[in-house]
């Protein structure tokens, strides 16, 4: 019993050191970024690309969370985090390094779309607006979720085919079917947060239109997703990548909905996070069948 207890009791730290330790969230990251290739049809980056990708995800993510001193008191991650601010610190020093290590692999086209990436970002965190009271885009709602949406895509899409590919229409669909794929997961996330954003004044969408209407946005969007995924198998003849992407957007759309009744962030953080993993697993076997049936 006690040797079961201590399997158990490891397995449960190790999976909260994945998740709440961001490395789940950064192999999201690396995921989305190879599922625009496979879309593409173009050959995957090398190691260090994704590797950078990987650190830079890592190095955000825990740097947020080691200086973060307020949350939900509910917050099951926060708590975590105020007892492991030494993991935080230490994944943020194998954030910098992978970072350094994989930056001399990188063109200059992804240091070009890397500095615009960064003026996006820096906007989004620091005070640097020009107005009294709100000077950080994340201090406006729906301006916050446009811009964590569109940092992703770039990061996701843009990032890993600047210098492979043209922006073309293909290039578009791509870009904006992911970014509204993102923009729902990022909504659920805020539809969680209601009742703490509302306490403190934070105006997201879902506070300003309210949760219910929040919700029926999710579905319009997750409809939106399919019908751009449909025009794109018009544009690259191919059934399967449809059927991977109507699959993810009905995973999403049951996933959301078990969160709506399960509020533990290991649902969010696994569950509505981890639709990144499985859309791009879904695609990569699609693509794969393709090919061997071809």
């Amino acid at each position: 019993m006690n040797t079961r207890l201590s399997i158990e009791k490891y397995f449960r730290y190790a999976g909260e050191l994945i998740i709440y330790g961001s490395i789940f969230i950064s192999l999201c990251a690396v995921s989305m970024s190879m599922e625009t290739n496979w879309l593409l049809h173009l050959p995957l980056n090398h190691f260090f690309f994704y590797l950078f990708i990987f650190s830079a995800t890592l190095f955000q993510y825990n740097m947020h969370y080691y200086v973060k001193t307020t949350a939900n008191v509910h917050s099951a991650r926060f708590a975590w985090s105020l007892v492991h601010k030494r993991i935080h610190l230490l994944f943020i020093v194998l954030g910098v390094a992978g970072i350094l290590i994989s930056l001399k692999f990188l063109t200059l086209k992804h240091y070009l779309a890397l500095l615009c990436i960064g003026i996006i970002s820096a906007m989004y965190s620091l005070p640097v607006l020009p107005f009294r009271k709100r000077k950080r885009i994340k201090d406006f709602g729906l301006l916050k979720i446009i811009t964590l949406s569109l940092v992703w895509t770039l990061v996701t899409v843009w990032f890993p085919v600047i210098h492979l590919h043209d922006i073309d229409k293909a290039f578009w669909l791509v870009f904006f079917r992911r970014m509204i794929f993102l923009f729902v997961l990022c909504l659920a996330f805020d539809i969680r947060d209601v009742p703490v954003d509302a306490r403190d004044g934070i105006r997201t969408l879902p506070v300003s239109i309210g949760v219910k209407n929040a919700y029926l946005l999710i579905d319009l969007l997750l409809i939106l997703f399919v019908a751009l995924s449909v025009w794109n198998m018009f544009e690259m003849p191919e059934p399967l990548p449809l059927a991977a992407m109507i699959i993810s957007a009905l995973a999403t759309y049951w996933v959301i909905d078990y969160a709506r009744k399960h509020r533990h962030d290991m649902v969010y953080l696994l569950g509505v996070d981890g639709m990144m993993i499985l859309q791009a697993l879904l695609v990569a076997l699609s693509i794969w069948f393709t090919q061997i049936s071809g």
